[in-house]
């Protein structure tokens, strides 16, 4: 739990100023780094899963990742490898699936998971800005699609109710 001591004062201030809880964004790091931090989030900076996309044109890294489509888990490879651009890795033939972004450091990957969900309208009209809760927030970001899961809520909501006590008192 030392991590979300650590990490915790980072996301305060990578959502200062921000409609986003910084409990949900240590909640999603969690789920989707772990306790110990996964080789996406150490290799690239990458704490939320974040995929490049076709507007990103920074570094990627091919991750093996699961998806799921139709309620059924696909197996997608990935060969850890760091890559200029998305076009250099899916020249490479690494598949678009597997491609994430790759942050410079921590607090470049805290604001690019705060820059992915201002940038992309799909998560405000989700609901994702008018949230009460982070539990709301949660139902909103799926609502939105930003995992294909579709226990994602329920995941989230889980590892947000084991370490809520770890998070600082709000005002």
């Amino acid at each position: 739990m030392e991590l979300i001591r650590a990490y915790y004062q980072d996301a305060v201030k990578a959502t200062q100023g921000t409609k986003l809880f910084p409990d949900t964004l240590v909640s999603q790091l969690v789920l989707e780094s772990g306790y110990s931090l996964s080789k996406l989030a150490r290799d690239a900076n990458n704490y939320f899963g974040i995929k490049s996309g076709t507007t990103w044109t920074g570094r990627v890294i091919s991750a093996p990742t699961i998806e799921y489509v139709n309620n059924q888990a696909v197996k997608v490879p990935g060969n850890w490898q760091i890559y200029s651009s998305r076009a250099a890795a899916i020249q490479a033939r690494q598949p678009a699936a597997s491609l994430f972004r790759v942050y410079d450091n921590r607090a470049a990957g805290f604001a690019g998971w705060v820059q992915f969900l201002y940038n992309n309208p799909r998560y405000s009209r989700a609901g994702v800005f008018q949230a009460k809760t982070p539990v709301e927030q949660f139902a909103a970001l799926a609502r939105a699609g930003y995992a294909t899961d579709p226990r994602y809520v329920d995941k989230l909501s889980a590892v947000y109710n084991k370490i809520k006590g770890f998070f600082l008192p709000r005002p």
